[in-house]
Formats: C-alpha cells, sequence, structure tokens
C-alpha cells in the first residue's frame, strides 16, 4: 500500500496554511470553502478524489503461511 500512502501524504498546494490559516480573511475563506464541499460542483470533485482509495491493488498472500 506504499504507493497509495505516498501519495495520500502529499500536501495539497499552499500546505497545512489552508487548513490553519492565521487572518480573519483567511479564517472565512476557509470556512466558506469547507461548506461549499457538499454543493455542486466541489461535492463532485471530491467525491472523485476519494473514489481513488477503490483502485488500491493490493499484493496476494498465501493463506496458509503463518508468521513467527
Amino acid at each position: 500500500m506504499r504507493p497509495y500512502v505516498r501519495q495520500a501524504q502529499e500536501l495539497p498546494p499552499g500546505g497545512a496554511a489552508g487548513f490553519a490559516p492565521l487572518g480573519r480573511l483567511g479564517i472565512g475563506l476557509r470556512n466558506l470553502s469547507v461548506r461549499q464541499m457538499t454543493r455542486r460542483p466541489l461535492r463532485t470533485l471530491l467525491g472523485a478524489q476519494f473514489a481513488k482509495a477503490g483502485n488500491i491493488a493490493l499484493p496476494s498472500y498465501d493463506a496458509t503461511a503463518t508468521s513467527v
């Protein structure tokens, strides 16, 4: 799962500052964007982003193997 985890851990443009803004304007814009995430077209875009989790290719393991 390493490739999926590596991709998921990449910071978005602007890094963590977009999630924890300091100024009043930044906080207002962040709150507005979070409210808009449940509305179209952002809902559609975010749905496609979260659907990537369904594309994880897991290796096949031998069910009879025992770990020590």
